[in-house]
């Protein structure tokens, strides 16, 4: 089976005010480590798009995903159920698929709420996402992969929690050639990074510890310098920024980052 996967970043709710619209890392990471493994990826970005749930089904019904991958805060979960609906209407035989910061806390009640989800995904997702795609391509039961929690005979079956990834410097770099650059770039010429995952710290309103981990996992300052200068070769981008929680936590590789690029 050659498998398709869609993944989508829902609407904003109406009247919130949200930041100027970004290619979101996390669903970038999960594109990129899927086209690697050949798979074959779109992106529906709803918020970059600016397009309605009516304007998303349209959307949605260009495609054929065997899996729909979903992303949601706390802000976009609501809409994120939404969407899922609407895919199985349009694609009734598709794997719904949800995760982000708020169902990896959220898993069960929201396998309860929405009947047409069929799967979350907690915590990282790369090689989550990458293992339910294989196990679809393979015909395998989809109903045991650690970092996800489903349904099984009428039960929710919460999984083991996958082990974060330990070699940043081993994800390929986000597919951002999935998102309309023209659209991403139209507001403000800056392009995201993210330089490490996790905190030192734990902060009780955060979730970054919760989602990645308290152990502070950085790419090296070469790997982060080599994704800059593919930007700035390919889109002509001379801005970043970056969204790491903790950037400056070890002083040292910040100073051996910066002397980086210099050398450029």
């Amino acid at each position: 089976m050659n498998i398709r996967v869609t993944l989508i970043n829902p609407p904003s709710p109406t009247g919130a005010v949200a930041h100027l619209p970004f290619a979101l890392l996390g669903l970038g990471y999960l594109a990129a480590v899927l086209e690697k493994h050949d798979f074959n990826v779109d992106v529906i970005d709803c918020q970059v798009l600016k397009i309605s749930f009516e304007e998303f089904r349209n959307e949605l019904s260009k495609h054929q995903p065997n899996i729909v991958g979903i992303t949601a805060t706390t802000l976009t979960y609501k809409s994120a159920l939404k969407i899922a609906k609407i895919a199985k209407e349009i694609h009734p035989n598709c794997l719904t698929a949800l995760g982000g910061p708020h169902v990896t806390f959220w898993d069960d009640k929201a396998l309860q709420e929405c009947p047409e989800l069929d799967i979350i995904i907690r915590r990282e997702g790369e090689n989550t996402m990458l293992e339910l795609a294989q196990g679809l391509e393979a015909g395998k039961n989809l109903q045991n992969i650690i970092g996800t929690t489903c349904r099984k005979n009428g039960q929710i079956i919460r999984n083991p929690d996958r082990q974060y990834i330990e070699d940043l410097d081993e994800l390929p770099f986000p597919a951002r050639h999935l998102w309309p650059m023209d659209k991403l770039r139209e507001n403000e010429d800056i392009l995201y990074l993210a330089a490490s995952r996790g905190c030192v710290y734990w902060c009780e309103f955060c979730t970054t510890v919760r989602m990645h981990g308290r152990k502070y996992r950085m790419r090296t300052p070469k790997n982060v310098v080599n994704e800059i200068e593919f930007l700035h070769k390919t889109y002509n981008v001379t801005k970043f920024t970056f969204c790491d929680d903790a950037f400056t936590v070890d002083q040292a590789r910040t100073e051996e980052m910066c002397k980086e690029i210099l050398s450029r």
